[in-house]
């Protein structure tokens, strides 16, 4: 009688498994099965195919000619099985689409992407650059960097870091409009606002808390631009402390106030789950997750 096709489908499964395991015992090993198993169901697989396929022992292997026409034949739809039952290795390979604001991947970023692409060179980048609120579902996003708190609780956050936010100015404009004493005065000096925070809270360790909210002699959404406004006496900017460490260290840029301090924003990247990411998904979160200490710092 023959075996049925389900019971047969089985035992060539076992038998490409042996072929590339290379042995009776490694085989067994990585299918949690006795050795002496392995050897009956291949002897069974052997006799409903009527011909030897293999000359074993439990150290070794060799195929033989028909033994090698039927893992040529069925070796690819194994792979495709282990694939799907997550048996299989899932390649570090296909396009990652990222969205994130616009200036967090040029000013603080992209060092470390470059470094993920040099790593992981099968594992094409698409990177939106968006300040907006991206629907990632609808936009086939696999991963998104977002400041503050995250737009959607239905999505996993693994936080990198945070941002410190203060006031700063270039010593041209101080010298030219001098150096404000308390955040009252604000209304009375050129502001430069962006993204995301327009207007912003600041708080004296004493405990007092004041809300600007005043005009602004320039709104923009890029970070980048804002700074090189602020650098070019253009204002007081009010902006995360990082984004500008550079230019004070230079001492192009001065602190504001620098007894009152700011909002503290965390940055995260959202993905859809915790369980069953995809390996490039996992690689990608793992990688930043590794070098965000040294992103976040304030250190040289």
């Amino acid at each position: 009688m023959r075996e049925h096709p389900g019971s047969e489908l089985e035992l060539i499964y076992l038998f490409v498994q042996l072929v590339d395991a290379g042995s009776l015992s490694a085989v067994a090993d990585r299918l949690s099965m006795p050795v002496a198993t392995v050897s009956r169901k291949l002897s069974r697989l052997e006799e409903n195919r009527g011909r030897q396929l293999l000359m074993r022992s439990t150290r070794k292997i060799r195929l033989t000619e028909e033994g090698m026409a039927l893992y040529e034949r069925y070796k690819s739809l194994v792979s495709a099985v282990d694939a799907l039952y997550g048996d299989g290795e899932d390649p570090l390979e296909g396009t990652l689409r990222i969205a994130a604001p616009i200036s967090i991947i040029s000013m603080i970023f992209m060092k470390t992407i470059n470094e993920f692409r040099r790593e992981y060179p099968g594992i094409r980048l698409h990177i939106t650059q968006k300040n907006e609120v991206v629907d990632l579902i609808d936009k086939g996003i696999d991963i998104a960097i977002v400041g503050g708190i995250q737009p959607d609780s239905s999505w996993i956050a693994v936080p990198l870091g945070t941002l410190d936010y203060r006031l700063v100015a270039s010593p041209g404009y101080l010298q030219r409009r001098g150096m404000p004493t308390h955040p009252s005065s604000l209304a009375a000096h050129d502001i430069i606002k962006v993204w995301p925070l327009y207007n912003w809270s600041l708080r004296h360790p004493q405990g007092e808390a004041f809300y600007y909210d005043g005009p602004a002699s320039l709104t923009l959404t890029d970070l980048q631009g804002a700074i090189s406004a602020c650098v070019d006496d253009g204002g007081i900017l009010y902006g995360p402390e990082l984004f500008f460490k550079q230019e004070l260290q230079r001492g192009l840029l001065l602190p504001v106030l620098p007894d009152w301090r700011g909002e503290t924003r965390r940055i995260s990247i959202l993905c859809h789950q915790r369980q069953q990411q995809p390996a490039k998904v996992k690689a990608f979160i793992d990688f930043m997750k590794s070098r965000a200490p040294g992103l976040f710092t304030m250190d040289a």
